[in-house]
């Protein structure tokens, strides 16, 4: 047979097999009947280019809304905004234990996010007693210093009555903490008034995982799909992990670092023995511990505080509970601002900025191994489900007005007065820090961090938003929110 014949059969049948294919996923696949995009299963590059563009986690909500409380969003993809499925996907399993989590090819097993629940068990027990309310405390004086820095700093910006980038300086302060928690010392960026290299790559690396899903779904095109990540992604992850070894090799190095109570401290613990880390499993881990202990806190004190200023009646009542409780700022501590009881509308405003903008916006996905029920559907197994935050938070079903910013309905009498416009929200869908076995080890960190912050700025500073930041809260996302500055004003408060 001719060459040219050849080739023409080979695509006639590549087309055929792809029509199969397209017929197959929205009329006879065992997810048929779940509601979802028909174009996105029809075409599923069509998500690939949407997460590309950092838009995947804002369509979804889109979807949600439109086709009810479980989409099917790909051809085995599904996303659940139903409280109850949070507890099916993540928590155990009665026959498997934990459903195994959808890892690609950047995925590193070596790490707590990715590695295998023996290896997770492993890494979790390492890092328990930085994170035991005994770790903490020790800890209190590290995360205190830098708050300092960053209170002076700020008056200093008060008083050039300058408009700042509020979502920097906090992104400033929460890199210095954990630099110096996991490596003994910071990235000095409340010194400088700069991101430091490492934390520059952080953010230039982050968008690089969109190419990466794409590829690994379509290996036949590796190559062509290669060829289309920008070559500074690349280069900003390899620069990443480069910087986090050199760290993690100097601290281990600095002897007089030994027995600081901090995240190294613990991992290290162990070293040498059996179920102790190798140098490799310590890189890996300090990686994570710097962006989920980092970026997280940054998004959601930039998140509060852009939504308290486009909120002037509740950053009122916030500014007023905050002044009025404590009598000289040398109360607020890290244990006095880490408590419910002495400011629980602020604790409120928190949590309704956890609800309203998630400091991870995306579906953590899980692969289920055989049918099994979610939120009282049935799943066939190879399915990817995860529940999406911001289809959860952003849904009518679960929230009253869950488009406004409405810390009112985190307080007790909304969850025990029938009469309250928010007695029905389901607020156990709001689940920041994941749930079950592989939640945030990190999260009562980040508590001490947000409220002690958030409770000395407001305790300070008369804040205002600038113009030019008023639009903020519309912004593009690639597994973290890609912020752009969030403009204020600063005044030192009156006597």
């Amino acid at each position: 047979m001719p060459v040219s014949l050849t080739a023409q059969a080979a695509l006639a049948l590549c087309l055929i097999y792809y029509l199969y294919s397209i017929i197959h996923a929205l009329y006879f696949h065992p997810l048929r009947r779940i509601p979802g995009p028909k174009w996105w299963i029809a075409f599923p590059v069509l998500r690939h280019i949407s997460a590309i563009r950092g838009l995947v986690d804002l369509d979804i909500p889109q979807f949600h809304l439109k086709y009810g409380p479980i989409v099917r969003f790909g051809r085995d993809e599904v996303s659940f905004i139903d409280p109850e499925a949070w507890k099916d996907i993540y928590g155990h399993n009665n026959k498997h234990g934990q459903l195994p989590k959808v890892k690609n090819s950047a995925s590193n097993p070596l790490d707590i996010v990715s590695s295998n629940d023996v290896d997770h068990s492993r890494y979790r027990k390492s890092l328990s007693h930085a994170f035991s309310a005994k770790g903490l405390q020790t800890q209190e004086p590290y995360i205190n210093n830098y708050v300092d820095q960053l209170l002076a700093r700020l008056k200093d910006v008060a008083q050039s009555q300058t408009p700042t980038d509020m979502s920097k300086w906090y992104e400033l302060t929460t890199f210095d903490i954990v630099g110096d928690l996991a490596f003994g010392e910071p990235f000095g960026g409340l010194v400088s008034s700069e991101y430091h290299d490492t934390v520059k790559t952080i953010f230039e690396s982050i968008k690089l995982f969109p190419f990466v899903k794409m590829r690994d779904d379509y290996p036949i095109l590796f190559s062509f799909i290669s060829l289309m990540i920008p070559k500074r992604l690349l280069e900003a992850q390899r620069q990443q992990n480069a910087h986090t070894r050199a760290a993690v090799m100097k601290r281990l190095a600095n002897t007089s670092a030994y027995n600081r109570g901090d995240f190294m401290d613990s991992m290290t613990r162990n070293r040498g023995d059996k179920d102790g880390l190798t140098d490799d499993e310590l890189v890996a881990n300090a990686n994570i511990l710097i962006v989920a202990g980092s970026e997280t806190t940054a998004t959601l004190l930039a998140g509060v505080t852009y939504f308290l200023l486009r909120n002037p009646e509740t950053l009122r009542k916030v500014v007023t509970e905050v002044r009025s409780v404590m009598q000289t700022e040398s109360d607020i501590t890290p244990t006095s601002a880490n408590a419910n009881h002495p400011y629980p509308y602020m604790w409120a405003c928190i949590q309704e900025a956890f609800r309203l903008y998630p400091p991870v916006p995306t579906g953590l996905q899980r692969v289920t191994l055989e049918s099994m029920l979610i939120a009282g559907h049935e799943i066939p197994p190879g399915t990817k489900v995860s529940v999406h935050p911001l289809g959860a938070s952003w849904s009518p079903v679960n929230f009253h007005a869950p488009e406004r910013f409405l810390p009112e309905r985190w307080l007790p009498e909304a969850r025990t007065d029938p009469a309250s416009p928010f007695f029905l929200d389901k607020r156990d869908v709001v689940q920041p820090f994941s749930a079950g076995p592989r939640n945030c080890i990190g999260r009562n960190v980040a508590y001490i961090e947000m409220r002690l912050i958030l409770t000395r700025l407001l305790w300070n500073f008369d804040i205002g938003l600038c113009e030019e930041s008023s639009a903020w809260y519309n912004q593009t996302a690639y597994t973290a929110w890609e912020k752009p500055p969030l403009m204020c004003r600063l005044t030192l408060k009156e006597n």
